[in-house]
């Protein structure tokens, strides 16, 4: 497997390169957290719907907002090809071999295990699928991964592009609270099996209120988080010195 290689210069690189082209294609990225605070002092695990190509994008952005020591499980073979994202803390897992999948999972929690306030990202639907399809079908990495590294955090995180009155979409991110696991949750008879149920049912019950929160235009629980160049739209009005219209 691929190990991360996080140093700051490294991250600071690639962080230039997610701003800049979240600035350039999006025109809002809004986050909120139904939580009053991230847990610190436990290993947390971030369960994210997979449905685009921005997902390690968003994954960087929240983490360095959260002011979390963040990494990210990635396909090998995309991580070969664009290797520099491991000096941003992205690790390897081939999921077509399951002894390698379970050495990617075992490097995570060591990840967890040495240093308070880290996070691992996981995509446990293990493929991008379309942001409304149902069921949800996780793989069991993430039960896995929290049955290493108990007592832990396993919070579901659902994120969906809009596209709204402008040229460019809005970016929408929640994240919900956590599922506490324990020691002796996790020597449960079919702790696995129930605990990825549990996260395919969190996760599912996070997109659908984030989609009715879209529809609906209820943004007042939510952070602007960054505001993209401006679109062709506002040019013009900014030219001809006109009022910009409200959003709704």
């Amino acid at each position: 497997m691929i190990v991360a290689r996080k140093f700051p210069f490294g991250d600071w690189l690639v962080g230039r390169l997610i701003y800049s082209s979240l600035h350039k294609h999006f025109d809002r990225i809004y986050f909120r957290t139904r939580v009053r605070s991230v847990e610190r002092h436990l290993p947390i695990i971030v369960c994210a719907n997979h449905f685009s190509w921005w997902d390690g994008y968003i994954a960087y952005l929240v983490e360095h907002y959260l002011k979390l020591d963040g990494y990210l499980m990635m396909e090998e073979a995309q991580l070969r090809r664009y290797f520099f994202f491991a000096w941003a803390g992205c690790f390897s897992v081939n999921r077509e071999h399951a002894r390698s999948a379970m050495q990617s999972i075992q490097y995570a929690a060591r990840l967890l295990k040495e240093r308070p306030g880290r996070l691992v990202w996981l995509f446990p639907q293990g493929e991008i699928v379309p942001n409304d399809r149902r069921p949800l079908t996780f793989f069991s990495g993430a039960a896995h991964l929290a049955r290493l590294t108990c007592p832990s955090l396993l919070y579901p995180l659902a994120s969906r592009i809009e596209y709204m009155a402008e040229q460019r979409p809005d970016l929408y991110i929640s994240l919900g609270a956590p599922l506490m696991v324990t020691e002796d949750m996790s020597r449960e008879v079919g702790f696995l099996k129930h605990c990825t149920r549990q996260l395919e049912t969190s996760v599912t019950a996070e997109l659908d209120q984030l989609r009715d929160d879209v529809i609906a235009c209820r943004r007042d629980d939510f952070t602007l988080l960054m505001r993209g160049q401006a679109s062709t739209n506002r040019i013009f009005d900014s030219l001809l010195f006109r009022k910009q219209i409200a959003r709704h």
